[in-house]
């Protein structure tokens, strides 16, 4: 009796700051002993806040100011993993639990049959602390591994995590991207061509065009080019993928003129400028796209001369805005 009294004593000694430590660890009432094995080790995953990686092997970021709880099991061995060596080593009662230590591995086992064999177990690093309410339960939820870790790895791998989350959003937004793109091409090929074709019955020339030009995250596409009689129809697309409308102002089909000179790259001499009328939205959102169609006085262009395309956005402040030029594409024969 008296032998029972003083372990009892001692084990209450070696016990009391392990729950000085801990932030939420409290003695258990009598009527939890009876908990079974799956809610006994969903309680202590929540307290640890540990991530599993399988069975019975959980990986842990070291805090000095936790009581962690670990669970033995008879007939197995239980092994702490440290980030670092462990420099101390110290266990509340050695009669009940053997402890060896293996520079970053610290192995825990219960030697005695007692079922309900309970100690305290303290490491010191360079780091800091890490403090362990050890027990004994059944192999089922027995804690194998704990991997530990330093906070600032865990640190490092919260900020691949998320690097590798935005390369992802990366590739999902330019795979859209490049959906929207090809949906605009296939629905530019099936565009009206046969209801301006209704109006002039003969006589019709037409050229696809794949011109294309971005600024400011607007980008124009030139998709063909017609003539019929006396009118020439210049077919584009605006695609703004910014994040502010664009309002356009006005837009243009015309020439430039080079002028040719011994040893001197071409340089531009002048702008001609077709009359036209424009179709087009006033308001293109972001994230959409529209058709548009400029209505000109067709022309055969000169030698030195070769066809532009210029798309001008209403800005508030002059030299503000979002214009877009096109030129060399084909044009008519």
């Amino acid at each position: 009796m008296k032998r029972t009294l003083l372990y009892t004593t001692i084990l209450a000694f070696f016990l009391m700051p392990v729950y000085a430590l801990a932030e939420d660890a409290k003695p258990e009432p009598p009527e939890k002993q009876a908990e079974t094995a799956d809610s006994s080790l969903k309680e202590r995953q929540t307290f640890n806040k540990l991530r599993r990686s399988t069975k019975n092997i959980y990986k842990v970021t070291m805090r000095s100011s936790v009581a962690y709880r670990l669970q033995t099991a008879l007939g197995y061995v239980s092994t702490i993993d440290l980030p670092e060596p462990a420099l101390k080593v110290f266990v509340g009662d050695q009669e009940l639990f053997k402890v060896e230590v293996y520079e970053r591995q610290v192995l825990v086992k219960p030697v005695t049959d007692d079922a309900e064999a309970r100690t305290n177990l303290i490491i010191i690093t360079e780091s800091g602390r890490l403090a362990f309410d050890v027990s004994t339960g059944a192999p089922e939820t027995a804690d194998f591994v704990l991997d530990y870790r330093l906070p600032q790895d865990d640190e490092s791998l919260v900020q691949n995590a998320f690097e590798k989350k935005v390369e992802e959003k990366a590739a999902v937004i330019k795979e859209d991207y490049q959906q929207k793109e090809a949906k605009l091409e296939e629905k530019a090929e099936k565009l009206s061509e046969d209801k301006l074709k209704e109006k002039v019955a003969s006589g019709v020339q037409s050229i696809t065009l794949k011109g294309s030009t971005t600024k400011g995250e607007v980008q124009v596409n030139l998709l063909s080019l017609s003539r019929m009689a006396d009118k020439g129809y210049l077919r584009f697309s605006v695609l703004n993928y910014s994040k502010t409308p664009y309002k356009p102002l006005k837009a243009t089909v015309g020439a430039i003129e080079y002028e040719r000179k011994l040893l001197v790259k071409n340089q531009e001499s002048g702008n001609i400028e077709f009359p036209s009328e424009l179709q087009i939205s006033k308001v293109i959102q972001p994230d959409s796209y529209v058709y548009g169609v400029i209505v000109f006085d067709p022309r055969t262009l000169g030698k030195g001369q070769k066809p532009v395309f210029r798309i001008f956005e209403d800005a508030l402040e002059l030299g503000t805005g979002r214009d877009i030029e096109i030129k060399g594409f084909r044009w008519f024969e």
